[in-house]
Parts: C-alpha cells; sequence; structure tokens
C-alpha cells in the first residue's frame, strides 16, 4: 500500500530580533559586550518539508514494511501516537544509490509535536539492512524491559543500521538523533559492516537517551580485523546509563557507547553512568570506550559509576587494536575500575601511537578487585603512549589501601615507549601513588606526587618506596637529561580539601580541581616540545588555553583565567530579548545586565538579570526572559 503525497504544511512565521554591537566605556574589563536589541524586527517564514507518508493508524505503520522507499521520501508518524511491531528497511529502501553515494535521505520521524512511541515487544524496533541515506529521529523505542538482574524476554535491538553488502562498499549518511531508546535485549543502537571493509561512511548519532538495555547502550563494529568498516562516525550529546550486562554472556557485556572497526570517529559531551553491573567475563565493560578503530577522539565527556561483577568496570577506555587516537577533556569518577584504560594484547590486537591527556579521574578504582582499579592504568602490550597533563585523585577504598593512582601492568606484554608526563597524582587515606609491576620502557618526568596526610607509597616491580627521592636513586624515574624531575608538593587545589568538598553537582566537583593563584605547580611543568616533541594542543581540561603564562603548569588547569568567549548573538527566538551564545571554563560564570536607555553606568547602574550557567568548557547559550517590546541594551562584564 502506497498513499499519495501530502500537501505541505506551512508553519506560521516567527518574529526575529536584530542585534546591533554598540560602544563599550574604557573601564578595565577582561571582556565585556555591549548589545542593544529591538523587540520588532523583520518578517521570517519556514515551511515544513512535505510528508510522502502521514501515519495514524497501526494498519498504515503496519502496511510501512510493504512499501519500497526512494530518495528523497519522508515517513511522519503520528504525534503522542503508540504503534507496535518491527519497521524493516530493506536494500530496496535507501537513499544512496548501488555504491553507497547519497542522493537524497529518506527521513523517518514523529509528526510536529509529541514523539510517536514504538513497541518492539521482544523484537527490534528499526532495521535498516544494506542501504544508505537513512535519517532517524524523534521517536521513542521500547522494547519489553530488562531487570536490574539482567533477565529479559526481548532478544533484539532498538536500532540496527547493518551490511554485509559485498565489494567493500560504504553507505553513506546515516543519522539519528533525539530518541529515546530502551528496554532492548541486545543493544540500544548498534551500527555495523560484516564484509571485509564495507559498511557506512558519515555516521552521526546525537542527542539520544539509551538506557536500561541489556548488551550495550550504542555499538559500532567491523569484520574480523577490519578497522575501517565505518568511517566518520560521531556520536555526540548522548545518554548511556543502566545497561544492565549479561551475566550468561560469553563476551563482555553492559558498556555505554563503544566505538569498534571506525576509522576516523569522535564521541563528545556525552554522558554514561551505571553501566555493567551484571557482566561475568575478566574484561569489560567501559562506560565510553573504543577497540580495533583508528583515529578516533574521545573528548568532553562524563563516566562515572559504571561498575562490574568482575571484569573492568571503567570509565574510559583505548583498547586493543586501537591507534592514533586520543582520550582528552573528559571526566571520570567513582567508577569500580580505571577511570582512564589503555590496554592492547599481542600482535595485531596491540595498541600503539594514542594520547591521553587533560582528563580528570576522580575516585575511580572503587572496586579493587578489578584488575585496571586506578585512576589511570597502562596495560600490557601498548606502544608509543604519551599521558600528560591529566589530574588524578585516588581516596582509598574502605577497607583497601592498594588502589593506585596510576597503574603500569603486564600481562604477558610489556608496554613500550610510554611517557609519564606534567600530571597530578593525589591519594589520600594512604593508598599507593603508583604501582608498577613492569620493567617496560616508561619514563615519569615532570609529575606532581601528593599523599596529603596520608603515607606516601610508590611499589615498583615487587619493591615499595616512601619518598620521590628513593624511587628516583633507586628506578632512575623523574630524572631527564642527568636532572631530576617531579615534585612532592600540595598542589592547592581550589577547594583545599578535596575529601570533604560538595560532591552533589559534576560541575561543583570538576571546579574543585583547579589550581589557586598560589599553587606551586603553575609554570612548573615540563616544556613538552622540548623535551619529548610532543605538541600539547590548544586547551586544557577546563576550556582554558595551554600555555597561558611563561611555561605549563603540572595537571589538568592552566592557572590563568580565561576570560568567557563570545561566540555568537541574536534575537531569541519569540523576537524580544537575546540569545548570547559563549564559552567559558568549567565553573566560571558571568553576570549580565539590562537596561532600557543607554544611560548611567552599565557596570554598576544598570539593572542585574539573571546570571549565566556556569561554563563547562563547551558552547552554551544565555537566554534572557521575555520583556516588553522596545529597546534594550545589554552588558556582559568579567572582571580578572
Amino acid at each position: 500500500m502506497k498513499w499519495s503525497k501530502a500537501s505541505p504544511r506551512n508553519f506560521f512565521p516567527g518574529l526575529f530580533a536584530a542585534c546591533t554591537p554598540g560602544q563599550v566605556p574604557e573601564w578595565r574589563l577582561v571582556a565585556s559586550l555591549l548589545l542593544r536589541v529591538y523587540g520588532v524586527a523583520a518578517l521570517l517564514s519556514a515551511a515544513a518539508p512535505a510528508a510522502d507518508y502521514l501515519v495514524s493508524t497501526q494498519e498504515e505503520y503496519s502496511a510501512l514494511n510493504d512499501v519500497d522507499f526512494g530518495p528523497g521520501d519522508r515517513i511522519e508518524l503520528a504525534s503522542g501516537t503508540t504503534f507496535t511491531g518491527i519497521l524493516y528497511l530493506g536494500p530496496e529502501d535507501s537513499g544512496t544509490d548501488a555504491q553507497g553515494n547519497l542522493i537524497a535521505p529518506i527521513v523517518l520521524t514523529s509528526a510536529a509535536g509529541e514523539r510517536a512511541t514504538i513497541l518492539a515487544g521482544n523484537g527490534s524496533g528499526i532495521v535498516s539492512y544494506n542501504g544508505g541515506g537513512i535519517e532517524i529521529s524523534r521517536l521513542n523505542l521500547v522494547g519489553s524491559g530488562v531487570t536490574a538482574e539482567g533477565i529479559t524476554t526481548n532478544t533484539g535491538s532498538g536500532i540496527i543500521l547493518y551490511t554485509d553488502t559485498p565489494g567493500d562498499i560504504k553507505y553513506r549518511h546515516m543519522r539519528v538523533d533525539e530518541m529515546e531508546i530502551s528496554g532492548f535485549g541486545d543493544r540500544g543502537i548498534v551500527v555495523g559492516g560484516y564484509n571485509g571493509n564495507s559498511g557506512y561512511d558519515d555516521v552521526t548519532i546525537t542527542r539520544v537517551d539509551t538506557h536500561n538495555n541489556l548488551h550495550c547502550g550504542i555499538e559500532t563494529f567491523g569484520f574480523t580485523g577490519s578497522v575501517s568498516a565505518l568511517t566518520n562516525v560521531t556520536v555526540r550529546d548522548c545518554v548511556a546509563s543502566y545497561q544492565a550486562g549479561d551475566p550468561a554472556s560469553l563476551v563482555n557485556t553492559g558498556s555505554g557507547i563503544v566505538l569498534a572497526g571506525v576509522t576516523g570517529g569522535l564521541i563528545e559531551h556525552c554522558l554514561a553512568h551505571h553501566n555493567g553491573a551484571n557482566n561475568p567475563l575478566s574484561e569489560g565493560p567501559v562506560g565510553i570506550w573504543a577497540y580495533s578503530s583508528s583515529g578516533i577522539v574521545i573528548q568532553q565527556n562524563e563516566s562515572h559509576s559504571n561498575t562490574t561483577s568482575f571484569g573492568d568496570g571503567g570509565g574510559f577506555d583505548l583498547d586493543v587494536g586501537t591507534s592514533h587516537s586520543v582520550m582528552q577533556y573528559n571526566y571520570s569518577h567513582d567508577n569500580s575500575g580505571a577511570g582512564f584504560l589503555v590496554y592492547g594484547r599481542s600482535g595485531s590486537k596491540g595498541n600503539s601511537y594514542n594520547v591521553v591527556r587533560y582528563n580528570v579521574s576522580d575516585s575511580d578504582g572503587r572496586d579493587p578487585g578489578s584488575a585496571a582499579a586506578s585512576g589511570i592504568c597502562i596495560c600490557d602490550n601498548v606502544d608509543d603512549l604519551v599521558v600528560y597533563g591529566n589530574t588524578v585523585f585516588m581516596s582509598a577504598p574502605p577497607g583497601d589501601t592498594t588502589v593506585p593512582a596510576i597503574r603500569v601492568r603486564e600481562l604477558g606484554n610489556d608496554p613500550d615507549d610510554v611517557t609519564i608526563t606534567n600530571n597530578i597524582f593525589v591519594t589520600s587515606g594512604g593508598t599507593r601513588l603508583v604501582y608498577q609491576d613492569s620493567d617496560a620502557d616508561v619514563t615519569f618526568a615532570g609529575n606532581n606526587y601528593w599523599s596529603g596526610s596520608g603515607s606516601f607509597v610508590i611499589r615498583d616491580n615487587g619493591s615499595t618506596y616512601s619518598s620521590l627521592s628513593s624511587w628516583r636513586s633507586s628506578k632512575g624515574q623523574e630524572k631527564l637529561g642527568g636532572k631530576s624531575t617531579g615534585s612532592n608538593l600540595d598542589p592547592h587545589f581550589d577547594t583545599p580539601d578535596i575529601v570533604a568538598r560538595d560532591v552533589s553537582s559534576s560541575l561543583g566537583r570538576m571546579a574543585a580541581f583547579r589550581l589557586r593563584a598560589d599553587s606551586p605547580l603553575i609554570g612548573k611543568g615540563l616544556n613538552l616540545k622540548t623535551s619529548f616533541g610532543i605538541d600539547i594542543g590548544p586547551r586544557d581540561f577546563f576550556g582554558g588555553p595551554t600555555l597561558q603564562g611563561s611555561g605549563s603548569e603540572v595537571g589538568a588547569h592552566e592557572w590563568a583565567l580565561a576570560a568567557p568567549k563570545i561566540v555568537s548573538t541574536s534575537p531569541a527566538p519569540d523576537g524580544i530579548g537575546i540569545v548570547i551564545r559563549y564559552q567559558s571554563e568549567i565553573g566560571v560564570a558571568f553576570s549580565v545586565r539590562r537596561s532600557g536607555v543607554l544611560e548611567g553606568n552599565p557596570e554598576t547602574e544598570w539593572p542585574l538579570v539573571a546570571p549565566t550557567v556556569s561554563g563547562d568548557g563547551s558552547v552554551m547559550e544565555y537566554v534572557d526572559v521575555p520583556m516588553e517590546p522596545g529597546p534594550a541594551y545589554y552588558y556582559v562584564l568579567v572582571r580578572e
């Protein structure tokens, strides 16, 4: 059955205000902005795309599986309506040509208003097989449910994008956006190619909340041995939580977000938490990680409270077969295993040319039974790794003082050519600062080791060292070019008592690790370019630029406070008020003043409106509350 084309539906035009910059008086400002906003502006209009299939009944929904969709077709499920059963898109339902080149995407979405819901029962929700050019958005997909113990009757996934087309074909332009996916016995979303290097190119998954599934929240995979079945994959602004893990599985289960078989991947602005409780194996799961991939960037994510019944249960991981990849600007806390794991096996499963920089690990390693329990863990066949600019705080788990801030392990292979530099390692409760059981070619240089009022403990190949100097003398660590490096100093964090700080919000927890102006670590970092040929990158963990002073700091924070950057301004959506897009360091907010007349001193006399939300290092939006039509002037001020 195929219905006739629906008529285009016009959206009501909106009012947009015009913003013009004004002059800023000569006051001592680090950053300022003065804007005039008018409540009357040009009339704009927009038309919604025409829907080719308007689906309102279960009969119409079921009939979609008998339709051959073509490039440019748009399917809209009625707003707020619930449908049951799988929606299957086969090789004949593609927005690409036979070689995978995009012609025009096939769009599946909800009509304007509330999202539609697909109840998948014991099967999958939406499947695309051997086709490309697919856009799926604004839907709720619900399986039969998964218990906290990992029991379910569902055997499917929420969304399956899969190809086994021969000839190394890449289907292009796959999009999943603004979805909620839960209750599936396999994955929330799975994208895979399984025939040589055939797969997908240009895959974007955004604003997806995937929770309470069994095996994984979001996962990609390629054919055995392929690291490029998928290319140019982005996962952004997603949440993966409470993937229970399968207690009967023969492979690790219960991860949040996993990229495998990918060349050129990005995971950013995502949150993974409370995953993996029932995993029975000695490996995995991890909140956010990659394996058998190259060119992966994992940045500006948070991963916490991930666990396992036996394996890793960590926050982040670059695992076997991963190369030329980076974990940066991430926050890991309260995970059972390692905050940041780098792991390789022998042969093609090695791990090489990766970077771990400007991250914060906060009280990870909560389970001493996890083999990787630590803030940072480097394990087995890992080559050419650099670890720098990170801050690790490790409080001793209850009843245990063996979990270290950083761990270097040998499991049949020694890590080789590993550089660990300019990091801060802080412990409390007498737990270890460093644990190394390997004769690996590992260089520790320029790090700060602080145990507060607890014991200073470094364990290296069976020997215990109670001071930095004794470790340096015995093992030759923290020496560079014949000179001593490294320090044993209180870093003077912004919150002096890290153990007793307020942990009610992630932003507050992260901000505690900023350095104070009196920190002895300011400007004391090694010059990594001259010492190791390392390009340290443009920014620190908190979003400020690197190298703001005469030299680098040690740890994840470059102290000099960078003023918030005003990225853009525009009228509010209703044409009254203003939208300010800004970027500021984590924990930094600023004030906004507004006046209807350009008179008086805006710094002191103009009325304050609501302040901005504290920055998180990314671009954020400040929207002023609606006001009466008429001119308005805005003044933004950040002081040193």
